[in-house]
């Protein structure tokens, strides 16, 4: 079913719905009239998704086999309500399910986006060929410089109806050897600088691992709660292995309680969540994704996520789920960085001991977040400061180590940016300070 033909199924269904009268169908399984309206609704529902076409075909053929063996009008009365209570069901999951339209081509475009207080940065994978924008943000014009990789040559070539390059970049050049090393380039006037480039927490290449993209998400509500449905599809080019999966936010999380599982590639399969019950059901969160977290053969263990969005239902009672960007699978690693003790209260701060596994053994440090910072934040329950403690922390254990500068810190006010904004994003302003 296509995205602009969804609304005329939609209302087509409904009018098919309100003209069945139960009592025919009680009365008579032999209604060609009835019938033919079913039939119809059938193939709606299987346009829209096989299995509910499915389900409705069997309901139908149960109440058939009733009507037809049976005078019993209580249970035939039952086999009938059971129908119009599914198709009625199902019709407002149509109208409320938002359909993503396939994107042209042979292979999906996976899109990843960037940016600072000045640039925004995207990249997308069309066929085999890598490109990147490059733009000014705030620009009236939208302006942008407009890369393109070519994937059997290597060649770096520029879009000549966009702007050129010279106006926002410098020269850079990475060269992936066959060893898969990778080594940067950089000029800046007339300096060059040249490194090898640690790739270990980089998004992998597609067509040397799996890659878990959830591909379609369905929303559905009803007497025994709230579901978000999720598709999720192997795109790489190998099996992914011992598959979990979570849904989380900042301050939230929730884990798939089931076994793992396994995915050949091209193969796909739907995953559950109830949102009913749930904290992001009802209040809005910052950052939140659905995370796959898995192996490969050889053993090495991955992740992928893909941003979600929540979108408030007409009456705004509840929200819905709606995907967005997918960030390709990155390497798990142990950075060699775990919570010893805490977080506690201790004065006017909140404290954490972290060990940090060194060439010299273990060392301990302990990172805070003084309580005037939290109040900056709006951080008000246990989670939400948990979490930023852990994120601060490991990304300035990180500075540190290349530093080679373990000592305790407290985050306090006066490490947040010049002008900094409030709430939530005053917290991702500092947090991306740490690494720059």
């Amino acid at each position: 079913m296509k995205a602009k033909d969804k609304l005329k199924y939609v209302e087509e269904a409904r009018r098919l719905l309100e003209s069945l009268e139960v009592e025919s169908l009680i009365d008579s399984p032999h209604n060609l009239s009835a019938i033919s309206k079913i039939n119809r609704l059938i193939a709606i529902f299987t346009s829209f998704s096989s299995n509910d076409g499915q389900e409705l075909k069997r309901l139908f053929q149960e109440y058939q086999r009733w009507a037809r063996g049976s005078t019993r009008k209580g249970h035939i009365r039952n086999r009938v309500m059971d129908m119009i209570q599914f198709i009625g069901q199902k019709i407002e999951e149509m109208d409320i399910y938002e359909i993503e339209e396939p994107m042209s081509g042979n292979q999906e475009k996976i899109v990843k986006s960037l940016k600072n207080e000045k640039l925004w940065v995207r990249s997308s994978l069309e066929g085999k060929d890598l490109h990147v924008q490059i733009g000014e943000r705030g620009s009236k014009k939208g302006e942008h410089v407009h890369l393109i990789s070519d994937s059997r040559t290597g060649e770096l070539r520029v879009d000549a109806d966009d702007k050129a390059p010279s106006e926002l970049i410098e020269r850079v050049v990475t060269v992936v050897t066959k060893q898969g090393s990778n080594i940067g380039i950089a000029q800046k006037g007339i300096k060059t600088t040249m490194e090898f480039i640690d790739t270990s927490t980089s998004p992998i290449s597609a067509d040397k691992v799996p890659v878990l993209y959830p591909t379609v998400i369905r929303n559905s509500g009803g007497s025994r709660g709230h579901f978000v449905y999720f598709t999720l599809k192997n795109i790489g080019k190998e099996i992914a292995l011992d598959i979990k999966w979570e849904i989380r936010a900042f301050g939230y999380e929730w884990r798939i309680r089931d076994e793992a599982f396994e995915l050949e590639t091209g193969k796909e399969k739907e995953i559950t969540f109830q949102i009913s019950g749930e904290r992001i059901f009802t209040e809005p969160v910052p950052e939140l994704n659905i995370i796959t977290e898995y192996r490969d053969v050889g053993g090495n263990a991955y992740f992928t996520r893909r941003e979600l969005l929540q979108e408030k239902v007409p009456s705004g009672a509840f929200f819905n789920l709606k995907l967005s960007t997918f960030h390709p699978p990155s390497i798990l690693t142990d950075e060699g960085v775990e919570l010893l003790s805490g977080p506690v209260l201790s004065g006017d701060k909140i404290e954490a001991v972290f060990g940090i596994r060194t060439r010299d053994g273990m060392k301990k440090i302990t990172i805070g977040i003084s309580g005037t910072l939290i109040a900056v934040f709006g951080f008000d329950n246990d989670s939400q400061i948990k979490q930023a403690i852990f994120e601060l922390a490991h990304r300035k254990i990180r500075k540190m180590l290349k530093e080679n500068n373990l000592v305790d810190h407290i985050f306090k006010t006066n490490e947040l940016p010049e002008h900094h904004k409030d709430g939530f994003d005053a917290y991702a302003e500092l947090r991306a300070s740490i690494t720059q």
